[in-house]
């Protein structure tokens, strides 16, 4: 943290970088909040307060290096059959893989074959 009278840091992330971050990827504070574990309303506030606390810092900088994805990540609820769902858990068991990665890799795998 800093005081009016202090300079804050060289690599401090300040809500105009922040601001000009997350227009510039199309990011919504809604998802650099789930990004960070916290509340939307916290990251409001932090542009209201024109003030970024130092415990998220370190945080929000590797999200913003370039070597961080593009494309933060989105969960989603699917229906399925119960007998689809217990198919799904037989396959990721068998290959040693938890349910969310064995239905992630099937759905990477059929979009590369449908773009090729």
């Amino acid at each position: 943290m800093f005081t009016s009278n202090s300079k804050p840091e060289p690599d401090y992330v300040d809500t105009k970088k922040l601001g000009q971050w997350l227009s510039e990827h199309s990011i919504s504070r809604a998802e650099i909040a789930k990004a960070l574990g916290v509340q939307t309303t916290v990251v409001h506030n932090w542009f209201a307060r024109q003030r970024i606390p130092k415990n998220v810092q370190g945080s929000l900088r590797h999200l913003m290096s370039a070597d961080y994805p593009t494309e933060l990540e989105s969960q989603i609820a699917v229906r399925m059959k119960n007998s689809t769902l217990n198919e799904v858990v037989k396959r990721a068991v068998k290959e040693g893989l938890s349910v969310e990665e064995w239905i992630l890799r099937a759905v990477e795998g059929n979009l590369k074959k449908d773009n090729k």
